[in-house]
């Protein structure tokens, strides 16, 4: 990536789980949303501003651990931003 992006989730709403299991969802979001954006970027012709705020609606996400669920919900999220 030839530029740094400073990301900052004001708020990650996961209902459902218990506030320690959100956390654990929320880590991992984090975690594989940088990892995806160190090693991808943006996708092509988003701008950090378009960032400022994002509503991913419902997402199907399968059963699983919080951790399974925030890596999938950071995956989703880049593809709801991609061509």
């Amino acid at each position: 990536m030839s530029g740094a992006v400073t990301l900052h989730i004001g708020a990650l709403a996961l209902p459902g789980l218990s506030e320690a299991e959100a956390a654990r969802a929320a880590r991992a979001f984090e975690a594989e949303l940088a990892a995806l954006l160190e090693r991808h970027g943006l996708p092509p012709g988003i701008r950090p501003a378009d960032l400022e705020r994002i509503d991913l609606g419902r997402l199907p996400v399968g059963a699983g651990t919080p951790e399974a669920m925030g890596r999938e919900l950071a995956r989703a999220l880049l593809r709801r931003l991609g061509p």
